[in-house]
């Protein structure tokens, strides 16, 4: 359900910050980027066992509409095919594939809102959907965040290079089971979490094109 209610929050983002961007030399920002996800982890309340992902790369889309003067606003999509260790409960091996994705909206803040290099504050928040991929696994999703910064420049009027850092948060349910299978065996959880945030580190690199 939250994304469908992120969705709708979405939608009156670009229609709002599209009136208000009439004043400006471009209406858009759209930055299809690469990066590297760090970090992550839960704890499970009945063995005291920590259970961490994988660190790998990931890969999503910001785009940004003006708003008013040094401010934007930031629609933020990151995905990241990782691995839980040590989580045994539906797996022989201890461990299994799960994607991490991240729907946020927010706002950046330019420190200089002219000239070819151009250094931003960024903050979003949003939903972050937690996808097992053994069979028979259901997806969970949380209530997140992000913080960060970096650097835009523009070496062509409509092409830039963006250089970001953020840091991740989800609030993961507390004193709950996630990561849950069924199937004709039974069912079962991977983990009944303790209940605390779990952080990423995400490093960025990506292009601009502006419109």
């Amino acid at each position: 359900m939250i994304y469908k209610y992120l969705g709708a929050v979405l939608c009156l983002a670009v229609l709002s910050s599209a009136c208000l961007a009439q004043d400006h030399r471009f209406n858009a920002q759209v930055t299809p980027f690469a990066g590297y996800r760090f970090g992550g982890s839960f704890e499970d309340n009945e063995t005291g066992d920590e259970f961490s992902l994988d660190n790998t790369s990931s890969y999503g889309l910001a785009v940004n509409f003006p708003y008013q003067q040094n401010t934007e606003w930031e629609i933020y999509y990151s995905k990241q095919s990782t691995a839980v260790d040590d989580a045994g409960f539906f797996v022989s091996d201890n461990q299994f594939d799960i994607d991490v994705e991240y729907l946020q909206i927010g706002g950046t803040y330019l420190f200089e809102e002219s000239g070819s290099a151009a250094p931003y504050f960024v903050a979003t928040i949003g939903g972050a959907r937690f996808s097992p991929q053994e069979p028979g696994t259901k997806s969970d999703t949380f209530f997140s965040f992000s913080a960060g910064g970096g650097w835009r420049f523009f070496p062509a009027s409509r092409l830039g290079l963006r250089v970001d850092a953020r840091l991740l948060g989800s609030f993961v349910d507390g004193d709950s089971k996630i990561f849950c299978s069924s199937g004709p065996e039974g069912g079962g959880c991977a983990i009944s979490n303790s209940g605390k945030l779990l952080y990423q580190v995400e490093l960025q690199l990506g292009l601009v094109f502006r419109f």
